[in-house]
């Protein structure tokens, strides 16, 4: 069953959502009170058949999510086979024939395109992955029954699914004279996952490059001579919904120096990026990393560490 299309598929689908100022609502429940959301003017309130429907009223929950609140523009609840665009926190949908409804709500960014139920993050010009695409976000599935002349209560729990990787290379002062320019990628990346399940849905390897720049960032890994100094930093920031988990993920990072030499590191991420899945919470990871160009050039791993939902430091 196809519960979910994208953009101008769903107008068929699209009903007038009634948004109520009431406050935030319990966990799922059926109580025998009988709501009455609409204004008195409203035909549809003296409708002789409404006894025979229910209501149900939907909380969405985002305080896993990075801003917690929903985003500026519309998301989208499904009930069944229906498609419905919402804005709120609560919404309310009313005249609902009684049986058992499935439950879900999800909201599909720029750079992200939904369809049959699978989420595929778009590509850049020169076919790797899109660097830096939207937040996705979904909920949990909620079965919830509707009884007539009663009011259904569910709550679901938006979660973000799409990860952000941080990469640092750093260089002792002065050695960024010796170099022209670094860039980099990592393979192994996942394009599309099922967002009913969180499964990658193909082991189709994927490639994204790392739009790495120069700045000047205070040092935060471990060599002590170097700690809380301004040094300069190749830093970029990726975002990736999730890892093919059977592949490895190398990222390489190549550099270029005045001279014209070059030189073309390799580093396994694989153990590293373990930690990002649409079935966990964690959203941000950063990596790290070394350059000394003296004879030649070394690198080494200084300190990564994962932000676990965006508050908490794990090293």
């Amino acid at each position: 069953m196809e519960l979910l299309k994208k953009g101008r598929a769903m107008k068929k689908h699209i009903f007038t959502i009634f948004i109520s100022l009431t406050a935030v609502l319990l966990l799922t429940s059926c109580v025998k009170d009988r709501l009455h959301f609409l204004p008195d003017d409203d035909p549809e309130y003296f409708n002789p058949d409404e006894w025979k429907l229910g209501t149900m009223i939907v909380n969405t929950d985002w305080s896993r999510t990075d801003q917690g609140v929903p985003p500026a523009d519309d998301y989208y609840l499904t009930l069944n086979d229906n498609t419905y665009i919402v804005g709120d926190v609560t919404n309310i949908i009313r005249h609902l024939h009684p049986e058992t409804y499935r439950v879900f709500a999800f909201y599909d960014p720029q750079g992200i395109h939904i369809e049959d139920n699978v989420a595929t993050v778009d590509s850049e010009s020169d076919g790797t992955l899109l660097r830096n695409p939207g937040t996705l976000m979904v909920s949990n599935f909620e079965e919830a029954k509707v009884m007539r002349s009663d009011t259904t209560y569910v709550n679901l729990i938006m979660r973000q699914l799409v990860h952000e990787v941080t990469v640092n290379i750093y260089m002792w002062p002065g050695d960024e004279q010796f170099i022209s320019n670094i860039t980099g990628s990592i393979d192994g990346i996942a394009q599309a996952v099922d967002i009913t399940t969180g499964e990658v849905v193909s082991d189709y390897n994927s490639v994204i490059t790392l739009p790495l720049t120069l700045t000047y960032t205070p040092y935060n890994g471990k060599d002590e001579e170097l700690k809380g100094q301004s040094v300069p930093t190749y830093t970029c920031t990726i975002r990736i919904i999730d890892i093919v988990h059977s592949s490895t993920q190398p990222m390489e990072l190549h550099v270029t120096y005045n001279n014209g030499t070059e030189a073309t590191m390799t580093i396994d991420l694989e153990n590293i990026l373990d930690n990002i899945s649409m079935k966990e919470d964690v959203t941000k990871v950063e990596l790290d990393y070394f350059i000394k160009t003296e004879s030649g050039i070394t690198t080494s791993i200084i300190d990564w560490h994962v932000i676990d939902e965006g508050h908490h430091d794990i090293k």
